[in-house]
């Protein structure tokens, strides 16, 4: 194994390190959510924006290392050894079960915001938004100010 190899192998591993703790702060990010921890949903979201820049800058490393070793062997052995690295596996079933994990906290978020927009249509005093002959939705200035009857 040459230099390069030896540092793609690093750089693959530092990558694998990385999407370990994107799943752990996807991990606490789903906790806030659910628990309704504003404080601790913003240190999820400052940690994973911190890890995906990261991630970026290691992918950038990697793909500079690959085209480094492919230069110097025949490319389609070059491209087959990097498939092939355990490594490589362990790096894609980790960015997938990174991938999952988002899905969920982001169809959370949606409905969280949904259940947010019903109590204020509730509280509004309006009823469902639905179109006028015209086409367009009832205006929000229509409903009641809270609290009156």
């Amino acid at each position: 194994m040459d230099h390069n190899s030896h540092g793609l192998v690093d750089v693959l591993n530092e990558q694998i390190r990385c999407a370990e703790a994107m799943l752990r702060t996807l991990g606490r990010e789903n906790q806030a959510l659910v628990s309704g921890d504003a404080e601790a949903l913003t240190a999820a979201g400052a940690d994973k924006a911190k890890l995906v820049e990261t991630l970026e800058a290691l992918e950038s490393e990697r793909r500079g290392l690959t085209e480094a070793i492919a230069a110097s062997v025949l490319r389609a052995s070059a491209h087959a050894d990097v498939e092939a690295a355990p490594e490589w596996r362990q790096l894609l079933d980790l960015i997938a079960e990174c991938k999952q994990q988002n899905q969920r906290n982001g169809a959370l978020v949606k409905a969280r915001s949904e259940q947010v927009r019903i109590a204020l249509r509730t509280l509004r005093g309006s009823g469902p938004d639905l179109y006028s002959p015209s086409g367009r939705t009832p205006s929000t200035m229509e409903a009641r100010p809270l609290g009156t009857a």
